[in-house]
């Protein structure tokens, strides 16, 4: 059967595969794609300090499946283990006013912020806990 799909068979780069941990994420955004900049706190520099170590940049529809992929895994954890808390106070509300800059770089500032604020009433009723 010609139309028949075949697995996708997953190979690592010996060369250039790493593991890595991070507890933070940084975005960049273009037309184009996003970039995601993973790093980890270093309390030994000091407080606050991220030291990034892997950036990957991806396009706009993959990272639309990306936060699918994300979303269904973390449903599947939570369904076998209970829900995942989030600490209070680690992530802060979206801006209300931004500034004059951004708002000018902007096509569509109004319709772009209230898209982000309703992710971010949907996300605290779903972790009520970071109230």
């Amino acid at each position: 059967m010609e139309n028949e799909k075949k697995p996708i068979e997953y190979r690592r780069d010996p060369e250039d595969f790493a593991t890595r941990y991070a507890n933070n994420v940084h975005l960049e955004s273009s037309v184009w794609d996003m970039k995601i900049t993973f790093g980890q706190t270093d309390l030994m520099l000091g407080p606050n300090i991220i030291v990034q170590h892997t950036a990957i940049t991806i396009p706009w529809p993959y990272a639309k499946i990306f936060l699918y992929l994300l979303q269904t895994t973390i449903a599947a954890q939570e369904a076998e283990v209970g829900h995942i808390d989030v600490p209070a106070n680690i992530l802060a509300p979206p801006f209300e006013a931004p500034n004059q800059e951004m708002l000018d770089r902007l096509k569509h500032p109004k319709e772009g912020l209230a898209a982000v604020h309703k992710v971010w009433e949907e996300f605290v009723t779903a972790n009520p806990e970071m109230k």
